[in-house]
């Protein structure tokens, strides 16, 4: 009889699966989305309002995982959100983490000439999430200056600390490798080795690739619905990693999906559990 494989990974949901909408403005409303649907935890977008957010999302027994957060490579004065120490204060000591976006208007998407810039900024961040016992992620993003897994295993390799790290993020990965004319069925165990050292966290969703459109405003229609939905094989996808040992937590991204959020979050979290019983029975 096979022996059964235990994912550890945690689930937790994008801040954008669980906001913007009347019915979920408040911190509350959120965490009580969240946690109703089964998450372990949520992301947070950027650091406003911090403090208050944090604190609800304990009185519901969920656990912060990542928090979005910009680098802009623009700005040589204060080229991210100085509230980040006081924020790795209220958080030291636990998984969350931020994930950093890099951006630059000046500089072209996987300038690595740029490198130069960015590295000290990010190796200042790391060494601050030391001192809380923290760890730090990079966030590709198609058309940001970070945009590619490549530029964020480059740019991790520079940085050289341990805490230091990369999300892999599925819609931006097949964004990425469709913009640039690639195969990411035959790539993905090609790039997920070479990030393996670096992987802190994951993004997955449901999706079609390639996509119908391939208009900026139209393609993540495409590459992002709920999971267990379009034609990408996302179990494939985790699979790869848990098969190198990833024990991360994993995020729900659900940015554009119009479905109303209970209906398509309870969708979701059912795939997951299914696909952990999958993987648990060797399958």
């Amino acid at each position: 009889m096979a022996q059964q494989k235990h994912i550890s990974s945690p689930f937790f949901v994008f801040n954008n699966g669980i906001s913007d909408t009347a019915v979920y403005k408040t911190h509350q409303k959120q965490a009580q989305l969240a946690a109703q649907m089964g998450f372990n935890g949520v992301e947070k977008n950027r650091l406003d309002n911090f403090d208050t957010f944090y604190e609800v999302l304990l009185t519901n027994n969920l656990k912060l995982y990542t928090i979005y957060v910009e680098v802009n490579l623009d700005e040589e004065k204060a080229p991210y959100d100085r509230r980040l120490e006081d924020v790795f204060k209220k958080i030291q000591g636990t998984q969350a983490m931020p994930w950093l976006y890099v951006t630059s208007k000046k500089h072209k998407p996987s300038s690595a000439e740029q490198d130069a810039i960015a590295v000290p900024i990010l190796q200042e961040i790391a060494d601050l999430a030391k001192k809380y016992g923290l760890k730090v992620a990079l966030y590709p993003h198609t058309w940001f200056w970070l945009e590619t897994v490549e530029d964020a295993i480059r740019v991790a390799e520079k940085v050289n600390r341990p805490n230091f790290g990369m999300a892999f993020n599925l819609p931006h990965f097949l964004a990425t490798q469709y913009y640039g004319g690639e195969n990411p069925d035959k790539n993905l165990q090609i790039w997920a080795q070479k990030a393996r050292p670096y992987v802190f966290a994951l993004s997955i969703n449901g999706a079609d690739y390639p996509p119908a459109s391939s208009d900026r405003g139209k393609v993540w229609e495409s590459l992002i619905k709920p999971l267990g939905e379009g034609n990408y094989d996302t179990y494939a996808f985790l699979k790869t990693f848990w098969d190198m040992g990833f024990t991360g937590p994993v995020g729900l991204q659900c940015y554009n999906i119009k479905q109303e959020k209970s209906i398509h979050l309870e969708k979701s979290v059912h795939t997951w559990q299914a696909y952990k019983k999958r993987y648990a029975a060797g399958k």
